[in-house]
């Protein structure tokens, strides 16, 4: 135990970064379902927001995997800010390849949609228009919250330290409750369990945020290990019991039918048509399209055209992401306590 004690003392870093929480705070407005903490405020800031200035938050995030590739930036730029305007200007100055494979994350490796080829043909205008939307997003809707909320974040900081410092081992499993240290790795647990052992990290930083509930975000590249500590303070929504997120609803509602789970379990081994679906079920065409409907607006199923007939096929990584969404909806009571005032 006190060689793990003094690795954690040596090897994990605490940083507050407003950059990132500007960030946080754009995937939450752009898919704020799972954030039951913060949905009050996005839908607030959502109406407050102009068109233009949410169709760009749209795009962004659309093609950034919903604000989160940036996160990875963050780490790059090593940035240790006290200012959001920092971090834009070193964005604003960065390479135009280093700018492209942040935006993109692992798309860069794939067939370039239309939008994803109008961004690689003029990459500085791109970058240009993204920097002003995020000083125009700051100074005029961030930047109030970042001040009500930047003395608790801080504090955390210094308590996090605190309690490293005094039981480093007990600090840091009380970070996530899908976050664990034992005597030989450090874990997660997501879709898939992520072990780490310690000889393979050189930093381990923790991100205070009121953003990220329930989340846990890991940068999973080997040296370099993230994980979040979610900061709850006063007047913030923790408990809200009666809320689901509607997209999670939508997918249990999907397959809770045994029609559209036989379907979905046929559909994972092969695709299949509509006509091929009503032969092997001996339901009626109109049946099998009623439950392919529903299932594809839950968006457990994708369809590909063929001539006159669409094959439809099992979204499997939809599947996968449900256990992280029970999880993470299933976490949220136990992410942070309210603090007295």
């Amino acid at each position: 135990m006190d060689n793990l004690n003094l690795w954690i003392k040596k090897h994990v870093r605490i940083i507050y970064s407003p950059f990132r929480e500007l960030l946080t705070s754009l995937h939450v407005i752009y898919n704020p379902a799972h954030h039951l903490t913060r949905l009050e405020w996005a839908e607030q800031i959502k109406k407050e927001i102009p068109n233009q200035l949410w169709e760009m938050i749209q795009l962004f995030g659309e093609l950034s995997n919903g604000w989160l590739n940036f996160l990875d930036l963050d780490d790059y730029l090593l940035l240790e800010e006290k200012h959001v305007e920092e971090a834009i200007e070193r964005l604003r100055i960065l390479p135009e390849n280093q700018f492209i494979a942040f935006l993109l994350g692992k798309r860069i490796h794939t067939k370039a949609n239309v939008m994803e080829q109008k961004l690689l043909k003029k990459p500085n205008y791109y970058r240009n228009q993204l920097c002003d939307l995020l000083y125009d997003y700051h100074q005029t809707y961030f930047a109030r919250e970042l001040y009500r909320m930047e003395p608790w974040l801080i504090k955390s900081v210094y308590e996090l330290k605190k309690a490293i410092e005094a039981n480093p081992y007990e600090a840091m499993n009380s970070i996530h409750p899908r976050f664990k240290l034992d005597q030989k790795s450090i874990r997660f647990y997501k879709a898939d369990t992520w072990i780490f052992t310690y000889e393979e990290i050189e930093t381990l930083t923790i991100y205070p945020s009121s953003f990220i509930a329930p989340h846990l975000l890991v940068g999973l590249e080997v040296p370099t290990i993230i994980v979040y500590l979610h900061v709850p303070f006063p007047n913030q929504t923790e408990n809200k019991q009666d809320i689901v997120p509607v997209d999670l609803l939508s997918v249990l509602a999907a397959l809770g039918d045994k029609t559209r789970l036989q379907l979905l379990k046929q559909m994972s081994e092969h695709p299949f048509c509509t006509q091929q679906l009503s032969e092997s079920t001996g339901l009626a065409k109109a049946t099998i399209s009623k439950h392919l409907k529903i299932l594809e607006k839950a968006n457990l199923i994708t369809g590909e055209r063929h001539g006159h007939f669409v094959f439809y096929k099992t979204n499997l990584p939809k599947l996968d992401q449900l256990k992280v969404d029970l999880n993470q909806f299933f976490d949220q009571p136990s992410l942070g306590q309210k603090e007295d005032t």
